[in-house]
């Protein structure tokens, strides 16, 4: 089914159909570049979410590393940057304050001043958004509607949904909800599908909302258990998840579209970076495991060694070719020490860019 979508005095017109796989990003400059650099067909294939990152503490100062306004001048900066126009994007706010000045809320302005800029971004509420946050955005085309594992035994998610949607004066039709069950281990199979089919069964009526997507991912929140100058293999409790589903289509009235944390942990893991030691890792994904490959101490035996690491990949049965990505292709590239070795900022674009290249090409097949 074909949408027309009214913007301001532009018309945007894209087919909400064509997405079927949501990547949830943490709002990081890796990310947003990874974004950047996917190929035109890649990005009509996903409707990615973004969580604005919450402000970092600066541990010199003892203060906030940044103010609210910078940070979301910044990420709007990013969005516009990374993404196109006529194509929609997911804003999550729900790390930053809820007011972002006197009259508007935090999601509110970020989303209008995108609108304003022409491009297309819907909204994500939860069931801690409070109705000033819902109701000044209100006069969006669509929405999306978040629920995680956790607010099950804090809300009534049913009344929550509807509490939202009564709020924005529509229905579900216009909603995509967002069915997300955060960070389960690798190891905890039965407890995976068991939980995923107490999510999806404890909403109401749930063929009648527009798109539906699952979420999780069995990704750590740091690498501390890899092994150095090993390859360490961990395994995709989302995969596993999204078999489950596909395996009970008899039993479901819908079955959700697939959603992850890329190459992330849900949770953000701040720590002060005077005590922190940087290993030179990459991140690969594959249909069904990840691979990290671990060397040393970046500070002590210096970034080359992601030219080590890269050859180790494109030696490796897992990789993908350099032509499979923009991630592939670099990664190519500094096995043969074809410009610099990079940090960890380019290194999360390079993984993040192959991990949603191959989940749209693993997807569509």
């Amino acid at each position: 089914m074909r949408y027309l979508y009214y913007i301001g005095s532009n018309i945007k017109i894209y087919f909400m159909n064509e997405q079927f796989y949501l990547p949830i990003l943490k709002g990081k400059k890796g990310e947003y570049d990874a974004l950047n650099k996917l190929t035109s067909s890649i990005k009509k294939s996903i409707i990615p979410l973004i969580e604005i990152p919450a402000i970092s503490w600066d541990f010199v100062k003892g203060a906030p590393s940044n103010s609210l306004e910078k940070q979301v001048t910044s990420a709007i900066k990013s969005i516009e940057k990374s993404w196109e126009k006529d194509l929609p994007i997911l804003i999550d706010t729900f790390y930053l304050e809820d007011d972002y000045n006197q009259h508007d809320t935090t999601l509110g302005f970020i989303v209008n001043k995108l609108k304003t800029d022409g491009y297309s971004p819907i909204p994500v509420f939860g069931p801690y958004s409070t109705t000033k946050i819902i109701e000044q955005n209100k006069d969006n085309i669509k929405f999306c509607i978040r629920v995680t594992i956790d607010e099950l035994e804090q809300f009534n998610l049913n009344e929550e949904i509807e509490r939202i949607i009564k709020t924005l004066d529509t229905d579900k039709s216009k909603v995509i909800l967002l069915l997300d069950l955060g960070y389960i281990d690798e190891k905890q199979h039965s407890l995976a599908k068991r939980k995923s089919l107490d999510l999806y069964a404890e909403v109401n009526n749930i063929e009648e909302f527009q798109e539906l997507y699952f979420s999780a991912t069995s990704f750590p929140i740091n690498l501390s258990s890899c092994k150095t100058n090993s390859v360490t293999e961990i395994g995709r409790i989302e995969i596993e998840i999204h078999k489950a589903f596909n395996n009970s289509k008899e039993k479901l009235s819908r079955i959700p579209k697939f959603s992850d944390y890329c190459t992330s942990n849900p949770e953000t893991d701040e720590i002060d970076p005077r005590f922190m030691t940087v290993s030179a890792s990459i991140r690969y994904t594959n249909n069904n495991k990840w691979y990290i490959f671990k060397g040393g101490s970046i500070k002590k035996y210096s970034s080359d060694q992601f030219y080590t690491l890269s050859k180790d990949v494109i030696d490796s049965p897992i990789y993908s070719g350099e032509k499979f990505s923009w991630g592939d292709k670099q990664i190519f590239d500094k096995s043969k020490r074809i410009s610099g070795p990079g940090n960890p900022t380019i290194w999360r674009q390079i993984s993040v860019n192959h991990h949603i290249t191959l989940m749209v090409d693993l997807l569509s097949s």
